[in-house]
C-alpha cells in the first residue's frame, strides 16, 4: 500500500477578523487521501461507520497538532474527507449525525457530549479544535428530520429525513459556529 497524500499548505491571511484595522490569521488548508469504505454503496452498522470514520479523524488529529505547531489559526478539512464518497442514499445512514443549529442552540459538544445522541464525530472534531487551540473547519453528512408528505407542496423525501453534506465550523474555546449545508443527497 501507498503512504496517503499529506499536504498542508499555510497562508498568512489579512483581513477583518476583530475590531483592529489590518489584522490577520494565519490559514492551514489540509488535504489528504481519504481512507474510503470499499464497498460505499452497501448500508454498514453505525459501529461500523464509526470505525471507518474514525481512521480518517486519527489522521486529522495528527494534522491539526502539526497545523497548530506551526503557527496556523484555523485548518480547514476537505470535502468528505471523513466519510469518503459513493454511497447511496440508504448506503450513507449509519455515517450520518444531526447537526444543530447553531443560531438555535449554543453547544460545544467537547464540553456536553451527552446533550445529543449519535454526535461522535461533532465530538471529536469539537475537542480537536479544543485541544490545538484552533478554529476548525470540517465537511460531514447531517441528517434532519423532515414532516412527512402532509401537502402536495412538501419537499420531505418519502423516509421523513433531509440528508445534507454540510461544512462545520469549531472555534476553539466556545461552541458549534457554523453549519453550512450543500445539497440533499
Amino acid at each position: 500500500t501507498s503512504d496517503p497524500v499529506v499536504s498542508v499548505y499555510l497562508a498568512s491571511v489579512v483581513g477583518v477578523t476583530d475590531s483592529t484595522p489590518d489584522s490577520s490569521y494565519v490559514a492551514a488548508v489540509y488535504e489528504h487521501k481519504v481512507i474510503l469504505n470499499p464497498h460505499p454503496r452497501v448500508p454498514v452498522s453505525r459501529h461500523d461507520a464509526l470505525q471507518h470514520m474514525q481512521k480518517n479523524l486519527d489522521i486529522y488529529e495528527e494534522q491539526a497538532a502539526r497545523a497548530a505547531q506551526q503557527g496556523a489559526q484555523i485548518l480547514v478539512f476537505p470535502e468528505d474527507g471523513i466519510h469518503g464518497f459513493n454511497f447511496t442514499r440508504l448506503s450513507i445512514t449509519s455515517y450520518l449525525e444531526t447537526i444543530p443549529d447553531p443560531q438555535e442552540e449554543s453547544w460545544n459538544p467537547c464540553m456536553k457530549p451527552e446533550r445529543h445522541n449519535n454526535t461522535e464525530v461533532l465530538q471529536r472534531l469539537s475537542c480537536m479544535a479544543r485541544r490545538n487551540n484552533l478554529y476548525l473547519v470540517a465537511n460531514m453528512p447531517d441528517l434532519q428530520p423532515c414532516p412527512l408528505k402532509t401537502s402536495p407542496t412538501s419537499t420531505c423525501p418519502p423516509d421523513g429525513r433531509w440528508q445534507f453534506n454540510t461544512n462545520v465550523a469549531f472555534r476553539y474555546m466556545l461552541t458549534l459556529r457554523m453549519k453550512i449545508k450543500g445539497a440533499d443527497k
